[in-house]
């Protein structure tokens, strides 16, 4: 192996190192959004580090990571824990959320041709997902499909904000199941979003962004509520 060829392999390995905390954490985060990693759960780094299949030191780091999200949280003397829910957070994420996407809404580009074509199968994945009531494969997939729309927007720093905004409220709307995934529900309202950009109607866009997200933050509080949070 030449120089360049052994420079270019270390690289890659350190790059792969450095990428192993930050998998972990993506990975617990899905986990905690399911359910599988409850609310107040404690979190054992012996299990979890055979689980991922690797050491404490970059598990370690993806807990820390966890908790300057506020997913995690730290106790010196026993530990990480799940962070419990709370009506008070969601509502301050959730107001968050409706400031900075509506700020998106009104900034976003007009799609071309083929990222509308793009966003309707996105749309198309989404009823599919409705039908079979996977929850868990719905809450991604709304999320990838929010995530489209606001790449449509030129104001890049807003953009990160928001969607680190929504992974922060994805355990929440996992409380909101029967909302989500209602017996009647279709993805009507991601698919007016498509029609609204097709028709370049940001009025309409706006509108229907209001009517969504309203809906929504209403189930999870319906949810905080009922369970006493």
């Amino acid at each position: 192996m030449g120089g360049d060829e052994r420079v270019a392999a270390k690289k890659k390995k350190e790059s792969r190192s450095t990428n192993i905390p930050e998998a972990i954490a993506a990975e617990m985060r899905e986990l905690i959004t399911r359910g599988t990693f409850a609310p107040g759960l404690q979190l054992k780094q012996v299990d979890l580090a055979a689980r991922f299949g690797s050491s404490r030191v970059p598990l370690r780091e993806a807990f820390k990571l966890l908790t300057t999200e506020g997913i995690l949280e730290h106790d010196q003397n026993r530990g990480f824990f799940v962070a419990n829910l709370s009506s008070d957070e969601a509502r301050q994420l959730y107001r968050i959320r409706h400031l900075l996407e509506g700020e998106l809404f009104t900034t976003v580009e007009w799609p071309s041709k083929e990222q509308l074509e793009l966003l309707q199968k996105q749309v198309d994945k989404l009823e599919t997902l409705l039908q079979k009531q996977d929850a868990a494969g719905w809450i991604l997939q709304h999320r990838l499909f929010y995530e489209a729309i606001y790449n449509l927007s030129p104001e890049k720093i807003i953009v990160r904000e928001v969607l680190r905004y929504i992974r922060l409220t994805d355990r929440y709307r996992s409380l909101a199941t029967h909302v989500l995934l209602a017996p009647d529900r279709k993805a009507a309202q991601e698919q007016h979003l498509v029609d609204a950009l097709a028709e370049r109607n940001r009025r309409r866009l706006m509108r229907v962004f209001e009517e969504d997200r309203t809906r929504i933050e209403q189930g999870v509080m319906d949810a905080l509520r009922a369970r006493g949070l």
